[in-house]
C-alpha cells in the first residue's frame, strides 16, 4: 500500500497520514494476512476500508502518470533534431 509506511512521501498529517496512520495500517495489514480482523470496532474496521481505497487510488493515479510519461517519452523519440529544435525541446 503506497502510504507513508510503504515509503511513499506523505502530504500533510490527517486521518490518513502520519505516524500514528503509519503504524495502524503495518498493524492492520499484519491482522488482515492472518484473518483476524473480527478484533477490530466498526470505526478501525471503516477506517482501514477507507484507507485501503485512498491507497488503491494512489496506486491507480501513479500508474497513469508514468503512463503518460512513457507515451511522452515515446512521442518525443519519434521526432527529428530539427523537430526537437523547433518545439524548443
Amino acid at each position: 500500500m503506497p502510504c507513508t509506511c510503504d515509503g511513499y512521501p506523505a502530504p500533510a498529517p490527517d486521518l490518513h497520514n502520519g505516524p500514528v496512520a503509519d503504524a495502524l495500517c503495518k498493524a492492520m495489514q499484519d491482522h488482515e494476512a492472518r484473518g483476524e480482523m473480527g478484533c477490530f470496532d466498526a470505526a478501525a474496521l471503516k477506517w482501514w476500508k477507507d484507507h485501503k481505497a485512498r491507497d488503491r487510488a494512489r496506486v491507480q493515479q501513479d500508474l497513469r502518470e508514468a503512463d503518460r510519461r512513457n507515451a511522452r517519452a515515446e512521442a518525443l523519440a519519434k521526432l527529428t533534431p530539427f523537430e526537437r529544435q523547433l518545439l524548443g525541446l
